[in-house]
């Protein structure tokens, strides 16, 4: 069982909110102080203002029970009342320094107390000191004292002498009873049409009793109130008893009870109703209906209080209807019986008569739980605890968020029961021991998240612990139970009736997810698994769907009816069984509840099982005639799409086909899927069903336009995905290794090291035709190059001077060009030189454009170039024999740059590759997730200028490899938002990002199938990061250095990160943020524009340039792309085309060109902005730093104009420096928009 196993966190025994506390260096923040913190805690991460540390542990959702400024001074003044009493007294020893006042004493500390000890215990097991104080911290914001505001009692006490008062009333036909309560209350009978007492002739007669007594019910009157939200403290249940007399045993049948229930409380609602609009305790409450635990047959009264009332917080009484266990029989509500006119079972229908029977025996179970398990208020912490877990993961209270389940769950922990499934017989059971009351709060946790992770509710049928005798027999249960059994501590009822299967995986999922996270003990879990917010939408599903039902054909079988009389249950029932059949094993969870913004509104989340959901065919039964009726059950799940087909063994069988034109379309199968159901069992038309993370526009994005792809590329090869240029690319691979004798060095390595490789580009890479790439117009005119690394042996034949080098290499280029020339007939080779490089420099590359349309940029690796660089370098730091003021030599200035340039081109860009390479196959979404994570900073202008394509796969690594309390993405879509929320919380100020890249090819994951960053380098890490930000604040460049990033091989955390500085850092948290309040408000709504996520806003910049669109090579991949730009010329395409013979530009791209040269020529003087994924506009910031007064020298850096003032200074001359960006730009620029 699973809370027999040992957890990694043990059992807390520590006192929540206790007066006396244990001296520590670092004390919890006061409440004040974490009631100021939350509201900046969301809107801090990643701002410019550092993030203050007060309020850091707080729950966002709730404010401070210590906001009363009485209420902590008479706290302080008892603490400080009894510490006066302590010295004192003086009885008791302390730890601590010695009080002796003898010089000569032996020992100068002694022995800590037993209380200490105990302390110090509890520290351990709840996690280590800084998680232990977090807790606490959020439990003391979130407990309210036992003892309840007196005006709280005076409207609970009005609310039962009210009740209690009214006289009886006789009992009449439901029609005459319906009007004397009068039109303003609606009586809400359940059952539908067939049992509506108002519809048809009845004989029973519905009148009102004294009830035979009200009781608190719910966790508040045992454990007391806890806070929900800003001013909003939890509910309060009243449970009024209904008079036995009323009842008859026939009233069990055929709604009988549910409408005499419905009839009684609606006396009160009249009453109470009258109350509220006249003077006294309750004016102005707000009266509503609701139902008990999301059962629609169990109505309940909703009373809301708060302000008028004089109550400190908002809250909502709940008044229940409940009954005498003595009313019905047990034997005659078993679930296997039918209460209706009919031979079918009605197991929820007995449920909800007997969940009506319990409300006591529940009290008394918690109120038994917190009598047994110390230290006080252990339960109360549990149950808080519980709540704040789940309302982060949107769990509904109704499945599995409220107290009450969280009761039954610790009375397993702590009492045990019996286990079914015995043998693989579901109703032979054995006894199972719980853990104890030794148990704290957060141990009890983990034990019900190991319970939930481990157990197989539905092979394993669940029953707590009983002492009654007066039970229905686990045989009863697991007959009339298919899916989940979880028996109640009376024996009586499966808490788990009327949950769909999707409401307990989901439930099971987090807490599995939660204590995978939790493995990693090497960093501090708290805010994930408390404070932030995984409510479910895209950001947890792979595919996620809103469905209108107003229109849907839903069963009209009276028995199904009567199970689920609520529509939306009902729809929620018949749409998962159908779409988890059809799903089959592509989804792990189908999980649907009711849309919180619209009642007729379900929404769908859909977790892929990623080796079986791109599956494009189904294989269902074979047309044997032994199963005929496996055969026809799969006819009419699939309807038209079900086909007889034969396959390569010779079988026949029934199977469904999903057509795709490309690779990339596998991904949305589920959704199709999902459509097609939905369409054919509900007749709900496709279009209302709207799948937000398969919608094809996440896929457009990342696609070329059709007519530029029809226009440059060869036709079919988009069906293809990467494979063309992958095997061109292991054609090339053959030959140069081929090459020994014909060359005079040996190749001894090819090495990869471009994105268009390890399927990472923007867009998948499609050979171009190049018979028809030079009649095309220019700005769909780019052809990428794959960037390969060549490395040849080692040879006396190398010179040791780097200029002499460079030279060997442009003729190793120059024998490997005419060599592949009759290896590569019709292919295009060019030897290219980098612009601005020094001799010392690798600056010659050789240009391949094979005849299959794939173009690769060719390098050469020579090892001893570093050896010879770092010797330059580390012979300048020696001493010199000159002055100390001398200039260093010009050599070492040369030196640094060129080996900055041979690491990352043959050292840091080829490793990354190869750690990058793995993730694509362990998981398939990777490649779209992190192409649309790449469009994404392109379109915002910032991909490639400040942030390399290096760094972004490595942010997508980490949403991978260290999924938190997730699971790992199995859609890009996912995958995407889940860096988005990444990006919006990241404290970068604060903290580094590790990121255990490569040790998924060494295959190290933990017992939960994670990555774990190695604990000694991020030890090493975090020094270093510190050491950083130590310097970067006494630093004069201290804007400098915003993202550090780790990787097992990078212990700098700056190799791919030195170009993002923390303006640049503080810009993507902020777009970051703003796309996941789009993406969150559309998963709410229904409606996501996502083109518009990736559409930049240009208001922040100084000044724009516009491009003309015939000079961007690129300007087709842009999201706001005319397509008239190219579409009206290709229809003449040989007028405007040049000669055929003409050479194909590889790489070329104006607009690119220009923007580097504007950064060599201005520097830091102006932050440059571009997309280089099709921009046609090119933003610019004044840096603020120069736009201020200094004094005139040489070099400054920018053209400056002098300014009055009464000394020489000289100031930014932004006009002069606009025209000469305008004249450098003459023919690019279309226009220059300046603005203030």
């Amino acid at each position: 069982m699973s809370s027999t196993k040992s957890l990694k966190r043990k059992a807390s025994t520590s006192k929540v909110g206790s007066k006396k506390r244990v001296p520590i260096q670092q004390p919890s923040p006061s409440p004040s102080d974490l009631d100021e913190g939350f509201e900046n805690l969301e809107d801090g991460i990643g701002a410019d203002d550092d993030v203050e540390d007060e309020g850091i542990y707080d729950d966002p959702m709730i404010d401070r029970q210590g906001s009363d400024d009485d209420d902590d001074e008479d706290e302080n003044d008892e603490d400080g009342s009894e510490e006066e009493e302590e010295e004192e007294e003086g009885a008791s020893p302390k730890a601590g320094p010695s009080r002796s006042t003898n010089s000569n004493t032996k020992h100068l500390y002694k022995a800590p107390t037993l209380e200490e000890m105990e302390k110090l215990k509890s520290v351990e097991q709840s996690g280590g000191t800084t998680f232990s104080l977090q807790l606490s911290a959020i439990l003391e914001s979130t407990l309210l004292p036992l003892t309840p505001q007196a005006n709280l009692k005076t409207v609970l006490s009005t609310l039962h002498s009210t009740i209690l008062s009214l006289p009886s009333l006789p009992p009449l036909p439901p029609t005459k009873a319906i009007k004397r309560i009068g039109k303003q209350v609606k009586i809400p009978f359940t059952g539908g049409e067939e049992w509506d007492p108002t519809k048809n002739e009845v004989k029973w007669q519905l009148g009102w009793g004294k009830p035979e007594e009200i009781v608190v019910g719910g966790s508040w009157g045992v454990v007391g109130g806890y806070k929900k939200g800003k001013g909003e403290a939890g509910n309060i249940d009243l449970v009024v008893v209904m008079p036995s007399a009323m009842f008859s045993p026939k009233d069990r049948m055929d709604y009988r009870y549910f409408h005499k229930r419905s009839h009684y409380l609606a006396v009160i609602y009249a009453t109470i109703q009258k109350l509220a609009m006249h003077d006294g305790p309750l004016n102005g409450v707000k009266l509503s209906w609701d139902v008990s635990m999301g059962d629609a047959r169990r109505p309940i009264i909703n009373v809301s209080a708060g302000k008028d009332q004089g109550l400190k917080h908002r809250l909502d009484i709940r008044i229940h209807a409940s009954i005498l266990p003595s009313v019905f029989p047990l034997s005659t509500l078993s679930p296997s019986k039918s209460l209706l006119r009919s031979e079918v079972p009605t197991p929820l229908y007995s449920s909800s008569i007997i969940n009506d029977t319990l409300h006591k025996p529940h009290l008394l179970h918690l109120h038994r739980l917190s009598q047994l398990l110390s230290p006080e208020r252990t339960v109360d912490s549990f149950l808080a605890i519980w709540r704040i877990w789940c309302t982060r993961r949107g769990i509904r209270k109704e499945r599995g968020a409220s107290a009450w389940f969280a009761s039954m769950l610790l009375g397993w922990v702590v009492d045990g029961g019996e286990v079914g499934g015995i043998g693989g017989v579901r109703e032979k059971v054995k006894k199972v021991r719980g853990v104890g009351k030794g148990l704290g709060h957060w141990g009890a946790l983990r034990a019900a998240w190991e319970f939930l992770t481990h157990t197989d509710f539905t092979s394993t049928p669940v029953f707590i612990n009983t002492n009654s005798e007066d039970i229905i027999l686990p045989s009863e249960f697991t007959k009339s139970f298919d899916d989940d059994i979880f028996v109640d501590p009376t024996g009586r009822v499966n808490i788990f009736a009327g949950w769909e299967k999707g409401d307990v995986q989901s439930l099971k999922h987090h807490a599995r997810e939660t204590l995978a996270m939790l493995e990693d003990e090497h960093t501090d879990q708290f805010g994930e698994t408390f404070l932030k917010d995984r409510r479910g939408g895209t950001e947890v599903f792979d595919e996620f769907i809103r469905v209108d039902i107003s229109s849907a054909e839903l069963s009209t079988d009276a028995h199904q009816i009567s199970e689920y009389p609520s529509s939306t249950d009902l729809a929620i029932h018949s749409f998962a069984t159908i779409l988890r059949r059809g799903l089959s094993d592509r989804a792990k969870i189908v999980h649907i509840s009711p849309s919180s913004t619209s009642s007729t509104t379900l929404a769908i989340g859909i977790i892929f099982d990623p080796e079986h959901a791109t599956r494009v065919i189904d294989i269902g039964p074979s047309s044997d005639s032994a199963q005929a009726t496996a055969a026809e059950a799969f006819r009419a799940l699939w309807g038209s799409k079900a086909e007889l087909r034969r396959f390569k063994d010779g079988s026949i069988s029934e199977s469904v086909v999903w057509e795709i034109n490309r690779p990339e379309e596998a991904t949305l199968i589920p959704g199709k899927i999902v459509k097609f159901l939905l369409n054919h069992h509900f007749q709900l038309p496709e279009d209302i069903i709207q799948c937000l993370s398969s919608d094809k526009t996440w896929q457009e994005i990342i696609q070329i336009q059709p007519s530029v792809r029809n226009a440059i590329n060869i036709p079919g090869s988009e069906k293809q995905g990467f494979r063309p240029v992958l095997s061109a690319y292991d054609e090339l691979y053959k030959i140069l290794k081929d090459l020994d004798t014909e060359l005079p060095l040996s190749i001894l390595n090819v090495n990869p090291s471009s994105e268009l490789l390890r399927y990472s580009s923007i867009y998948v890479p499609h050979p171009i035709d190049i018979n028809r790439i030079n009649t095309v117009p220019g700005c769909i005119s780019h052809v990428s190059p794959v960037e390969v690394v060549l490395q040849f042996e080692s040879s006396p034949k190398w010179p040791d001077d780097l200029g002499a080098i460079q030279k060997v290499k442009l003729a190793l280029f120059e024998k490997l060009a005419r060599v592949l020339e009759g290896k590569l007939p019709k292919s295009q080779i060019n030897i290219l030189f980098d612009g601005g490089c020094s001799d010392i420099e690798d600056s010659a590359s050789l240009e391949i454009l094979v005849p299959q349309g794939i173009a690769f940029r060719l390098k050469i690796h020579y090892e001893k170039e570093r050896v010879l660089l770092e010797r330059i370098i580390q012979e300048d730091k020696k001493p010199l024999p000159i002055l100390g003021t001398a200039l260093p030599k010009s050599s070492v200035k040369l030196a640094i740059p060129a080996l900055e340039k041979h690491l990352l081109l043959f050292n840091h860009k080829t490793q990354h590759h190869q750690s990058i390479i793995p993730l694509h196959h362990r998981y398939p979404s990777y490649s779209t997730a992190t192409r649309l994570l790449k469009k994404w900073f392109a379109s915002h202008m910032l991909l490639g200028i400040h942030i390399s394509v290096e760094v972004i796969e490595l942010l997508m690594a980490k949403v991978y490899l260290a999924s938190n309390s997730l699971q790992v993405p199995s859609s890009g879509t996912n995958g995407f938002i889940r860096a988005m929320v990444m990006l919006a919380e990241w404290e970068w100020k604060n903290e580094a990002m590790f990121v255990p890249i490569f040790s998924v090819k060494e295959a190290t994951s933990n017992e939960a199938g994670r990555y774990d960053f190695p604990h000694e380098k991020r030890q090493e890490g975090i020094k270093a990061f510190e050491t950083l930000r130590s310097k970067d604040s006494s630093s004069v460049n201290s804007h400098q250095n915003g993202w550090v990033v780790f990787t097992e091989e990078d212990q700098s955390g700056l190799r791919w990160t030195r170009k993002v500085n923390k303006v640049i850092a503080a810009r993507v948290g902020q777009l970051a943020r703003a796309t996941l309040v789009a993406v969150r408000g559309g998963s709410e709504d229904g409606v996501l524009d996502i083109k518009s996520l990736f559409i930049t806003p240009l208001n922040h910049y100084d000044f724009l340039l516009h491009l003309t669109p015939s000079t961007t090579t690129k300007y087709h991949q842009s999201i706001q792309a005319n397509p008239e730009e190219w579409e009206s010329k290709l229809k003449y395409r040989n007028i405007h085309s040049s000669s055929s013979e003409s050479s194909i530009k590889i790489g070329f791209n104006p607009s690119e060109m220009f923007v580097e040269d504007m950064i060599k020529v201005y520097g830091d003087s102006i932050p440059w902005f571009y997309d280089i994924s099709g921009g046609n506009v090119i933003g610019g910031i004044w840096n603020p730093q120069k736009d201020g007064g200094r004094g005139l020298k040489a070099f400054l850096g920018y053209n400056s104009k002098p300014i009055e003032s009464e000394s020489a200074l000289v100031t930014i001359n932004k006009d002069a420096i606009i025209g000469e960006i305008t004249r450098l730009g003459k023919g690019l620029i279309e226009r220059v928009e300046r603005r203030n």
